[in-house]
């Protein structure tokens, strides 16, 4: 496994657009708004563009983590806000 950050939680307000994604290792939650956002027919987050970054220059994926069971995870790009696409 790549040396990547890991999502163990993610949740969406799909009326509000807060979002809030916790990473493993970490204490603290990330907030950000969900300018735009899509699901697959599950129900599933596979796009996610974020209204700031919450990504390092350096970092290109994010895996994923969740209920004890590994997901695929997601590409991240993007200077000025966070983009992410399911891998």
């Amino acid at each position: 496994m790549a040396n990547n950050r890991v999502i163990k939680q993610i949740a969406l307000n799909e009326e509000t657009r807060d979002l809030v994604i916790q990473f493993r290792g970490s204490s603290s939650a990330i907030e950000a708004k969900a300018l735009e956002f899509k699901k697959d027919k599950e129900g599933c987050i596979v796009y996610l563009l974020l209204d700031r970054l919450i990504h390092k220059s350096y970092e290109s994926l994010f895996e994923c983590f969740i209920n004890e069971n590994w997901e695929s995870g997601f590409s991240v790009s993007g200077c000025y806000v966070t983009e992410l696409n399911r891998a």
